[in-house]
């Protein structure tokens, strides 16, 4: 079975659904909300596990109940963790507004937690066929990375917007780096979707891509540009649709399968994310992402 490793932060996610995002402050009346978990890396993780693959996520937490929940809810959807539990620290949690459209927005609190990675466990690389890390935890993405460099090890980042000092650590370690929209404006200072990419490239020997939600994605490679639509759905949380395409990229290109193919199979993979409400529990399988993607014997 293909191993994959996601490392970054986990997060609890309390989301309100609401009829429409406000433009300007005021108070609302959410119709339904529920509690789950997500994070960038986390989700990925929760993503690949429900796709077939076998795969371990690699964080902290703080020691309250909110970690331990998470630990619990990494479990109950096939993850295996090594998860260190800082005490007296508060484990990360964010508040998301979803609208009618699917859209939403968020605001997370990340904790207070350790970033030292001197405990992280590298010897278990081995055999393992894919890394991804988020750049919430620079330190132990860079020891990853690193590892997995020395071993040949495709190695994934979710470049998305936030902290542009901890991406110029971190690209130039990875070889698979997919930006989100606003991630690859803000490394690249508002250059236009083509040149960000070009000039992305010069930090990195691999592959650059930036998801663009509905509109699909577009890659680099060898200098040429490749778009990829994004299958048509009708969309009710686009929350973690950019988590899950990392991981079903992730997962793919840790099967063996070419960047292209990855692309085409994250793609479906995060639409599906789009069409369904609910937490890890409710992610794509392998089987509806090939039925999305129809005749496509190489990604079976």
């Amino acid at each position: 079975m293909t191993r994959i490793i996601c490392l970054g932060m986990v997060v609890k996610d309390i989301v309100f659904y609401v009829q429409q995002i406000p433009s300007t402050p005021q108070k609302l009346t959410a119709h339904s909300y529920e509690e789950k978990f997500g994070g960038m890396a986390a989700t990925a993780a929760a993503a690949i596990a429900a796709l077939g693959g076998s795969v371990e996520f690699w964080g902290s937490v703080g020691d309250d109940e909110i970690g331990r929940n998470a630990i619990e809810a990494f479990g109950l959807c096939g993850v295996l963790t090594k998860i260190k539990q800082i005490q007296n620290a508060h484990s990360a949690i964010s508040a998301v507004i979803v609208d009618g459209d699917g859209e939403r927005m968020l605001a997370v609190y990340p904790g207070k937690l350790e970033p030292t990675a001197d405990w992280l466990d590298l010897e278990s690389l081995k055999g393992v066929n894919a890394v991804h890390a988020d750049f919430r935890w620079v330190a132990g993405a860079k020891t990853l990375y690193l590892a997995a460099k020395k071993l040949n090890i495709p190695r994934v980042l979710d470049a998305d917007a936030g902290d542009i000092s901890a991406l110029k650590e971190l690209i130039p370690l990875a070889n698979h780096v997919i930006f989100s929209q606003p991630g690859l404006a803000l490394f690249t200072g508002g250059l236009e979707l083509g040149e960000g990419l070009h000039f992305a490239s010069q930090f990195t020997e691999g592959i650059i891509g930036v998801t663009l939600g509905e509109k699909g994605s577009l890659f680099l490679d060898n200098e040429k540009i490749y778009e990829f639509s994004a299958p048509q759905i009708l969309p009710v949380d686009t929350n973690g649709a950019g988590d899950v395409f990392h991981g079903a990229y992730s997962l793919a290109i840790g099967r063996g399968l070419t960047w292209m193919d990855a692309a085409k199979y994250a793609s479906s993979a995060a639409a599906l994310k789009c069409s369904k409400v609910g937490g890890w529990q409710h992610l794509p399988t392998h089987s509806e992402v090939i039925n999305l993607l129809g005749n496509s014997s190489c990604l079976n």
